[in-house]
């Protein structure tokens, strides 16, 4: 990555995968999870990465979708590597998810209702990781995840400094 100005919306796919991978390497946030997509022979795959205080622990691949023209990430125009974060990357998928969805059945959404869909889903069933100050558990089809508090990192950080 040496264009950290450009925004990500300019580059090709090989760019966008490599500058995602370096800030999730460089800059995502310890305790934080985002998305990283890769379309392969018309499929669209998704893995999650998530940042531990020493580590990236990335998830199994999974097929999100596959039919032609599916795009990974609907990036704002002014989004460049410098201004990246999680909620970007996840309001990105969850555009480009809907974006996916209407072109699989045959319609054109105008950007607006893409923006209101966009901002239900996110507000009513998809929760930011480590949003808000209670615990709570996820469940995937082969793991718990229990989020933790701030409270409760600050200790576990701790007890892992002693």
């Amino acid at each position: 990555m040496t264009e950290f100005d450009k925004p990500l919306k300019t580059l090709t796919e090989k760019e966008e995968f490599s500058a995602l991978a370096n800030w999730a390497l460089n800059k995502l946030p310890p305790f934080q999870t985002m998305n990283l997509r890769q379309s392969v022979n018309g499929e669209l795959y998704q893995t999650t990465l998530h940042k531990s205080r020493r580590k990236i622990v990335v998830g199994k691949p999974t097929l999100k979708t596959s039919h032609d023209e599916t795009i990974r990430y609907d990036w704002p125009e002014e989004i460049t590597y410098d201004t990246l974060s999680v909620d970007v990357i996840t309001e990105s998928t969850v555009r480009a998810d809907i974006i996916n969805l209407a072109k699989k059945e045959g319609r054109q959404l105008p950007t607006e209702p893409i923006i209101e869909r966009a901002s239900s889903q996110l507000d009513g069933n998809y929760q930011l990781p480590m949003e808000s100050a209670q615990a709570s558990i996820l469940q995937t089809d082969r793991n718990y995840w229990k989020e933790l508090t701030e409270e409760e990192r600050n200790m576990l950080g701790e007890l892992l400094d002693i």
